[in-house]
């Protein structure tokens, strides 16, 4: 007896907007060619990615004056940030390892947003470093994210050098398959919490 598929009539999922961080100011190093893998992982699951660089779109170092009501900062660069965060779903933040911790200019990226645009949101992790200790990094921001009230994955993605392969030109690419499926791992439980 052959079985005929019905067709759905649920609603098709909708896209998740994906606001992704990149905690470096070298947008050809690591973390960026991590950033990028991330943002066409976002698109390939079918969601919009908007991905940040600190290092083209600089902010100024966080006044606490505007800490309550980011919104208020009138610096433009921090008031198209404070938009992007409050459009997006979800979250993908990513930092090289400064130290054993996450950077400084992804610190000064979040002490410039508030409660407000993380509440109730996903966020996923990612960091590079030399070694695998790097997910120290990720251990920092999880702690971050609880204090802005934002939904940590329990999956993240840590690199190290080994992970990438310089092309000809000179652009690092992630070339791990297996971070990749990490990373798409990492992607999907994002979307997943997000749609919750």
């Amino acid at each position: 007896m052959a079985v005929s598929q019905v067709p759905s009539t649920a609603p098709a999922a909708r896209p998740v907007d994906v606001l992704i961080l990149s905690g470096s100011i070298r947008s050809d190093g690591y973390t960026g060619a991590l950033t990028r893998y991330a943002a066409e992982s976002v698109l390939t699951a079918g969601h919009r990615p908007v991905l940040w660089d600190l290092g083209k779109d600089a902010l100024p170092i966080a006044d606490p004056a505007y800490h309550r009501d980011p919104a208020a900062n009138p610096d433009p660069t921090v008031q198209r940030l404070v938009a992007a965060a409050r459009r997006a779903d979800a979250f993908l933040l990513a930092t090289p390892v400064y130290h054993n911790s996450y950077s400084g200019v992804l610190k000064n990226a979040l002490d410039s947003l508030s409660m407000t645009e993380f509440t109730g949101k996903s966020v996923g992790l990612l960091a590079h470093g030399p070694k695998l200790t790097a997910v120290q990094a990720c251990d920092h921001l999880r702690i971050v994210v609880r204090g802005l009230y934002g939904l940590c994955v329990p999956e993240q993605a840590v690199t190290t050098p080994g992970d990438y392969r310089t092309q000809e030109s000179g652009a690092v690419q992630l070339g791990s398959d297996a971070m990749r499926i990490r990373v798409d791992g990492l992607v999907g439980a994002v979307g997943k919490l997000a749609r919750r």
